[in-house]
Order: C-alpha cells, then structure tokens, then sequence
C-alpha cells in the first residue's frame, strides 16, 4: 500500500472530537484473576495488565472506545467492556464517540500515539486537560468532518493486504530453518562481573529541540524510557555543550525497563542507563539484548531496574570449552538469522 497522502486532512481538537473520561479509583492489586480485562498505562499487550474478576457491585468501563495512557502517550482502542486503572496521575483515560468502530478506531489510535508520545514521558507526564486540547490530523469530508467511513475501509484493506503477504510468504519461506536455540549447556553469568554500567548526561526534554529535514545532518538520538523505536524519543539538534554517549552500547531506562542497541552516539532524558559493549559487534550485542530481555518482566514503573539491581541479575549465555561467554557464537548466530531473512526476502522479490 502506498505512503499515505496526509495533504487534504484537518486538525481537530481531541477534547472536541471525543467525550473524555477517568476510570473509578482502583488497583489490579485488589483483584483475583479472571476473565475481565483490567487496563492501564502499560504500552504493549493493548494495555491489558491481566484478566481479573469484577468485584459484584462493580461497573466496568464501557468498551468501543479508546484508551491513553498519560505516562508515555501510548493508546488502544478496547472492543469490549473493561476495567481500567483509575486514582492517581497515571489513571489512563477513556476517548469515546458514537462514530467509533473497531477499524476507525485502531487507525485513530495510531495517529493519536504517533501525536502523543512525542509530547508525554514519565517525568513529564499528560493529563486530561491537556491531552484534551492536543490536536490531530485525520482524513476529512467534504464538510470538513473526521471520515471515520475513509478510516475503516483503509484499516479493512491493510487486513486485506496482510493477508495476502503471509500466504506469500508462507509458500516461499516453507518450513521455518532455525531452530529453536539449545541453551541447556549455557553458563550463567552476574551481570555486573560482565560488563560496566553507566549513566550518561541527563538531558531534560524541556531543553532540547527536535530537528528538521533542514539540519537533519547536525541531529542526534535523543534516548528516553520508552519502549519504541530503539527507545528514540526523536532525532534532535546537536549541540556543542552536549556530551553525547559513545555508540555500540546497550541502553535502557530504569522504568519501563527494555533494552536497546544504539548504533549510534545518543543523548538521553532522565533515568537512562547503558552497559558498556562498544568493543564488541553488532549482532553480539543483539544476541545480548535478547537475552538481557528475558529479565525485564521482574520490574515495573514502582519497581525499576536501576544499576544496582541489573548488576546483581544473572543471564544464560553460551559459553567456550573455557566456561566463558561465546562471543563469536552470539555473532555467527545473528549473522546466520540475517543471512536466512535475506535469502527468503529475496525468493519474494
């Protein structure tokens, strides 16, 4: 599908467009598990924390709506009725309208996060007064109304197109080559006897400026404690007072904790950390930020990861006749995954 022509869409007012609520004050710790999603500011898994039971008296939140976490900008639209995070500043909120569907709605969800996340992180938090008056782009009628039918039909062909992209590719590709990865002879390692931990310059938000296509080429990663995009909030423009950190490390952020490879020097906001990898390769540090990855579901928002606790972490890697780590088995691998997703990118060419 072609790139999206954004030229003939219209701004509006989100506090305008959709009816704006909070949830009731609650917490999933009150609850046991059951079949109900529970909802809040969490940015994967379409912000369902788990499945739990309603209390009797209790009124779930209304489904066919979408949902925004004011913590980090990320949004869902939710098909079915919810019970979702109230009380307190990260309480997502609820955007509801009587055109919403579940196609329009996960196309509008796109726009409001790619909107959003450029404007909230967690030390620089949304409320509902201020992301009801954040405006968006969406397609528009003749009248000068958001084209929620334009919005479907997009979503539908997407669905359409994928589709037809995963049967091609299942007929190419075959039986999958890789293996699943053999790791009862790996060694166990304590982070912190492995590697150093750093912390870079802090950077406030407030204090840089994103860049342009104009001086695109004097930018730099700005590195936050989001879960996307390699945890780049946005290229922003360099500065001579800067200190940027070195490239080829592995950063993460100490809440919402993920780790990232960062190919190249970075700046970074608050509570960014890195482990020092620059004198190994690339697809090394890819192999180990998968397994590094493996540790992170232990800490939250209230219970982050700072250094102190990431060097006491132990990680499975594979190792040498020597009990050490194998490095050049963590590039060959990678390497070979690289080599596999060419060979069958190519036949569908």
């Amino acid at each position: 599908m072609n790139k999206l022509n954004i030229s003939g869409w219209k701004e509006f007012v989100i506090g305008k467009l959709f009816e704006i609520k909070r949830p009731d004050s609650r917490s999933i710790k009150q609850y046991e598990d059951g079949s109900v999603p529970f909802v809040s500011s969490g940015n994967f898994n379409n912000g369902i924390d788990k499945f739990v039971t309603p209390f009797s008296d209790e009124c779930l939140d209304r489904g066919n709506c979408i949902t925004i976490s004011p913590v980090d900008g990320s949004c869902f639209y939710q098909p079915t009725d919810f019970l979702g995070r109230g009380g307190g500043g990260s309480s997502i909120i609820l955007l509801y309208n009587d055109n919403l569907n579940e196609k329009n709605g996960m196309f509008i969800s796109t726009i409001l996060r790619k909107t959003l996340s450029r404007l909230y992180e967690y030390n620089d938090m949304g409320s509902s007064n201020s992301i009801k008056q954040e405006k968006i782009k969406l397609p528009a009628t003749a009248n000068n109304q958001p084209d929620w039918e334009y919005m479907e039909n997009y979503i539908k062909r997407l669905y359409f197109i994928k589709r037809g992209g995963i049967s091609t590719v299942v007929n190419y590709v075959g039986k999958p080559t890789t293996k699943r990865v053999d790791i009862t002879k790996w060694g166990t390692f304590q982070i912190g006897e492995l590697f150093e931990i750093k912390k870079p310059e802090v950077i406030h938000s407030k204090n840089v400026q994103e860049c342009n296509l104009q001086n695109e080429s004097d930018s730099i990663p700005y590195v936050v404690r989001t879960k996307f995009n390699n945890g780049i909030k946005c290229n922003i423009i360099k500065t001579s007072e800067m200190q940027p950190t070195i490239s080829g490390v592995i950063s993460f952020g100490a809440e919402n904790t993920v780790f990232f490879y960062q190919e190249k020097e970075f700046v970074s906001g608050r509570d960014i950390y890195y482990i020092d990898t620059s004198y190994l390769s690339k697809n090394t540090c890819l192999f180990l930020v998968a397994c590094l990855n493996t540790i992170t579901h232990k800490y939250s928002y209230n219970n982050g990861l700072f250094p102190d606790l990431l060097r006491k972490e132990n990680i499975s890697l594979p190792i040498t006749n020597q009990n050490t780590p194998d490095w050049k088995y963590m590039e060959d691998y990678i390497s070979c995954l690289f080599q596999q997703q060419n060979n069958s990118l190519q036949q569908l060419l």
